[in-house]
């Protein structure tokens, strides 16, 4: 079986992470097969959007430390494996097309990170959250340590993070670590998923991409005005308009 499965579901992928035996744990080659699976979707008319899973009842368990002490055990070759795990995070917030989180039974660590770098991220109601990275004498990478922050506030990701202690999903709700709560998160995803891969592919993006540099405390006026200017002047601009007028579903293109 492979680690990083990939379904597709109409206008939809699907990626599993795929070693139930692991809780999902992803050792370096896997990270690698997951951020070069995610920078496929972007050349990819077909895929509107994408829906990041776990097998066997869990979405990730984080790093998998049973590796540690050949791919990641002293400074340098630390370095390489997180450049590894930066690479799949960026090709999810790199990548033009939102990214939905299913999450179910552990959240872990590099796990917790990849969540949330998910454009939205729908929990079950048995889900975990944590960031055990003080019980290993790891230092939680800078993007993950930012989005926490961003998503927490101070105070709860000083203590997630000092403490290396789980939080439930409704805790994980109640702190923005997760946007909804579901009996059944996967399918919850894909609807969402579907909802949305019926508006206009540019219109997405260009949220994305703007709602991730405002994030990052990037400066944004001139990326606005670039990408609005390139909505204006679209097929599916114009596509809007027409269906606005004769009362139909438009059927844009992403051109």
């Amino acid at each position: 079986m492979t680690a990083i499965q990939i379904t597709r579901e109409g206008p939809l992928a699907i990626v599993t992470l795929n070693r139930p035996e692991k809780r999902n744990a992803l050792a370096m080659p896997h990270w690698q097969a997951l951020g070069a699976a995610i920078r496929g979707f972007a050349g990819d008319e077909g895929v509107r959007a994408v829906v990041l899973t776990g097998a066997g009842g869990h979405f990730c368990a984080g790093a998998d430390i049973g590796e540690f002490d050949s791919t990641r055990r002293d400074a340098r070759s630390g370095e390489a494996y997180t450049r590894a795990v930066d690479a799949s995070a960026e090709a999810i917030l790199e990548l033009a097309k939102p990214v939905i989180g299913a999450i179910e039974g552990s959240c872990f660590g590099g796990g917790c990170g990849l969540a949330m770098d998910c454009d939205i991220r729908i929990a079950a109601k048995g889900a975990r959250f944590a960031v055990p990275a003080a019980k290993l004498n790891i230092v939680y990478n800078l993007r993950d340590t930012r989005n926490l922050l961003s998503l927490a506030g101070p105070g709860h990701a000083k203590r997630i993070l000092f403490t290396g202690e789980p939080v439930d999903a409704e805790t994980a709700l109640r702190l923005g670590l997760v946007d909804e709560l579901s009996e059944a998160p996967l399918e919850s995803a894909k609807r969402l998923a579907l909802k949305i891969a019926e508006n206009a592919p540019m219109s997405v993006a260009g949220a994305k991409t703007l709602l991730n540099a405002l994030i990052a405390g990037r400066p944004a006026e001139k990326l606005a005005e670039q990408l609005s200017l390139r909505a204006l002047e679209s097929d599916d601009y114009k596509e809007g308009r027409r269906a606005f007028k004769e009362k139909r579903k438009p059927k844009f293109t992403g051109r």
